[in-house]
């Protein structure tokens, strides 16, 4: 009985760990359980929390082999539930690596799955939809993903579930945003900052203000955007997110480069510089930035430095779409000196690295 106590305390303690996020700390325990199996708690379960910490670990193929496992026996037991989640997770692990085609084609057989459940899990399913809308903005189909970020929204709307409808209406404002449905995109993140505020969820709210700020700005609210974004920044100062106050920065700065108001501009990207990661996304826009104010004031040298160094980070963060774009502008400046052939050559590296991500992504041209 002891043993049996130990056994079953250990496992409540891992998940518990995993709970709290202490993915590091819950491996161990989850692996001695797996050791030493018990007919207490089941070994399905046990080795399902252990994929999961493998996941968030970042060990991608030992996650995936268990997470196969736990559906394999999830098969035998006709258990649809356990069969939905794994295979959601299996999409995760697919989607944390960019192979957005078969993340997408696990999602829809996770839905099918969880559609087979004689009490339907509402939660499962909305959280199924809502990345199936983010696996599909990320493979630009925008009025799919619209549909099961709306999808989501309903379900969780039958819900007490705030905190993830405000993630939907986050979604659904960027890709209204992408779709250039400004109004729309503005509306969805104003719904997102009420109900993040609702649930005195201080980060979130500030994140999603920010990225209404974002957006304001693009609609030629200059002054309402520059006094939320500068809001923002202050609080991420007060809570000591370094981080995500670099990031807001560089989206200042790049509404002071809109309003050519270059020194400026400089002044925030220098301070954004210290407060982020050296590999960065928003990195890579200081130097985007710093290259079109460079091409601004005549600095063509400059500006193709910055731009380069721009490229080579949009390259390495794989974000194919910012890297695409900064090359065009690189191009442009060498068409605008006469420099054909480096303008060629430009062009040629966008086709050859584009085909070679969409093959690498499953996607056929």
């Amino acid at each position: 009985m002891d043993l049996n106590l130990e056994y079953v305390s250990t496992y409540k303690m891992a998940r518990a760990m995993v709970a709290g996020k202490e993915y590091n700390s819950a491996i161990p325990l989850l692996k001695e359980l797996l050791d030493t199996p018990r007919s207490q708690i089941s070994t399905m379960d046990i080795m399902f929390e252990l994929a999961d910490c493998y996941f968030h670990t970042d060990q991608l193929p030992e996650s995936e082999k268990l997470f196969n496992q736990v559906y394999e026996l999830a098969i035998l037991r006709q258990d649809h539930h356990q069969q939905a989640l794994t295979l959601k997770n299996i999409g995760l692990i697919e989607f944390r690596r960019k192979r957005y085609q078969l993340a997408a084609y696990q999602w829809h057989r996770s839905l099918e799955e969880a559609d087979k459940m004689e009490e339907q899990d509402v939660f499962l399913k909305a959280s199924i939809l809502f990345n199936l809308g983010l696996v599909h903005s990320k493979l630009g189909n925008l009025e799919d993903a619209l549909d099961y970020f709306n999808g989501s929204s309903a379900l969780y709307e039958g819900t007490n579930s705030m905190y993830e409808i405000g993630h939907v209406y986050m979604g659904l404002g960027m890709s209204y945003k992408r779709l250039n449905d400004l109004e729309r995109a503005v509306d969805y993140s104003e719904r997102a900052t009420a109900i993040f505020e609702g649930l005195n969820n201080v980060l979130m709210t500030i994140k999603t203000k920010v990225t209404s700020a974002v957006l304001l700005g693009e609609k030629g609210h200059d002054l309402e955007a520059e006094q939320m974004l500068l809001a923002a920044i202050a609080r991420f100062r007060e809570l000591g997110q370094f981080e995500e106050m670099g990031m807001t920065k560089v989206e200042l700065a790049k509404l002071r480069l809109r309003q050519q108001k270059f020194r400026q501009a400089e002044e925030l990207c220098h301070e954004a510089r210290s407060l982020l990661p050296e590999l960065h996304l928003y990195q890579a826009w200081i130097n985007r930035i710093h290259g079109r104010i460079a091409k601004d004031r005549d600095q063509r040298e400059e500006a193709i430095r910055r731009l380069k160094t721009a490229a080579e980070c949009f390259k390495r963060m794989e974000e194919v779409k910012d890297w695409d774009d900064t090359m065009y502008e690189l191009a442009e400046l060498y068409l605008e000196a006469e420099d054909h052939e480096q303008a060629i050559g430009i062009l040629e590296e966008i086709r050859r690295y584009s085909r070679q991500i969409l093959e690498e992504r499953g996607i056929a041209l």
